[in-house]
Parts: C-alpha cells; structure tokens; sequence
C-alpha cells in the first residue's frame, strides 16, 4: 500500500480525489487509477475541455496519477 507520507502535496490531492470518487469497496487503488486515467485520456481524445486552461488540469492530472501509479506499482 501507498504511504500518504511519501506523496507530494498534488498526489496526496488526486489520490483522495481518486479514492473518493470511486466509491466501491471491491476497487483497488490501482483500479482507481487506471480508471481515472481512462477517463482523463477520454476527455482529451474528445476535446471534453472549455479552454486551454482547463485542457492543462486534464493533462497535470494525467501525470500525477501516472505518479502515483508508478509509486504504487513499486509497493507491489
């Protein structure tokens, strides 16, 4: 598991974010990830922003849960 101690200021954001928003018990952190990745690709794919603003956040949301992918894949 993820130690919250070992994240930065943002991944600590987005991995709260994450688990919050994924509210089943039967999803791993991973899972979460994974899916919130899938979901930032699909709004960039689908031009799913207002403006280049918003388009940066999907992006440095992307790379933090990369982040944080990356940081749980080496607990495993």
């Amino acid at each position: 598991m993820v130690i919250t101690d070992q994240l930065s200021w943002e991944e600590k954001k987005v991995f709260y974010r994450v688990d919050e928003y994924f509210k089943s018990p039967t999803m791993t952190l991973q899972d979460k990830i994974i899916n919130a990745l899938l979901i930032a690709q699909h709004e960039l794919e689908q031009h799913n922003f207002s403006n280049e603003s918003e388009r940066l956040k999907i992006i440095q949301f992307q790379k933090t849960l990369d982040s944080l992918l990356n940081k749980f894949a080496c607990k495993l």
